[in-house]
């Protein structure tokens, strides 16, 4: 068992050792694996951050009716009753108009408009906050509201989340085909480089099998530079998403303050970052295995 172990460990220093030996191929090879792996994690993190902000953003979805300037009390009192008592109401707010033109002029610091208006634009609204419901029961919702007596205009605040919600489901189906297609990339760009190392040292390895060296000792130190080559891609695939959500961040919380809402997108954490490496790490050895493999079975002795 410390045999093997330490046949391991050697293979693992030395693989560790032709990545120092040849420093430009190297980091050449490695940048190339980091694109290929940065491009499915900087959409990932979009995703993650949007459908982050989208949850919040409809987690309190609001209808907002707008009354007849013509309504009196008796029908505002009416309105309410019913909304009080609608089964998908969770909470009605009254917004009287003369408090949402004091809100107006406050919020746009246009108090000294109000001395030239002869009277108050503004209709009075209730604010009605709906039990959770999928969005076409909220969109049927939004219908009936609108045909209660005097309601002249509903307006559905998380309707746009919506549709943003559908887009983001589109996304992720796009993530996984990326993610997809980008991993049999790697184990392609790994598959190339191993078989080219194997061509390389064809003389040494038919040498070796001739002495009775096993295929998995052949093959071991080609999968640790694959392990390595994975590991190392990771990690500046991780080092480049930080770059992205540093460029990124900013574009984002501006779309957010449009919404009056707060976001930014968050980098890996130790976990995912964990998977990315390990992701990686195996993909790279799968491709090391199938071309080790191959071009072994085509150099057995005859």
């Amino acid at each position: 068992m410390k045999h093997l172990l330490f046949l391991h460990w050697q293979s693992a220093r030395r693989a560790l050792a032709g990545f120092i030996r040849q420093p430009l191929g190297s980091f050449l090879t490695l940048l190339l694996l980091a694109v290929a792996l940065s491009m499915p994690l900087a959409l990932y993190l979009s995703v993650k951050g949007l459908a982050d902000w989208t949850q919040q953003l409809a987690a309190t979805p609001e209808i907002t009716l707008f009354m007849e300037t013509g309504a009196d009390t008796t029908d505002l009192r009416a309105v309410e009753t019913a909304l009080k008592q609608h089964p998908g109401v969770d909470k009605v707010t009254f917004v009287p108009r003369d408090l949402a033109l004091k809100d107006l002029l406050a919020r746009h610091q246009l108090d000294g408009l109000q001395d030239g208006l002869e009277g108050n634009p503004l209709p009075d609204a209730f604010i009605v906050t709906p039990k959770t419901q999928p969005a076409r029961a909220l969109d049927s919702l939004q219908r009936e509201l609108s045909g209660l007596p005097l309601v002249e205009i509903t307006q559905f605040d998380a309707a746009w989340a919506t549709k943003l919600d559908a887009l983001l489901r589109f996304a992720r189906h796009g993530l996984w085909s990326l993610g997809a297609a980008l991993a049999l990339a790697l184990i392609l760009v790994t598959h190339n480089t191993i078989r080219l190392q194997v061509l390389a040292r064809r003389d040494e390895i038919e040498v070796s099998k001739l002495i009775g060296a096993t295929d998995d000792f052949i093959r071991r130190p080609f999968l640790y530079h694959a392990l390595w080559q994975g590991v190392f891609a990771a990690l500046i695939a991780w080092g480049l998403s930080y770059w992205f959500v540093q460029a990124a961040s900013p574009a984002l919380a501006e779309l957010a303050a449009l919404y009056g809402a707060r976001t930014t997108l968050a980098p890996l954490g130790l976990a995912e970052g964990g998977i990315l490496v390990l992701c990686s790490a195996l993909l790279c050895m799968l491709g090391a295995r199938l071309a080790a493999s191959h071009h072994l079975r085509q150099l057995a002795p005859r």
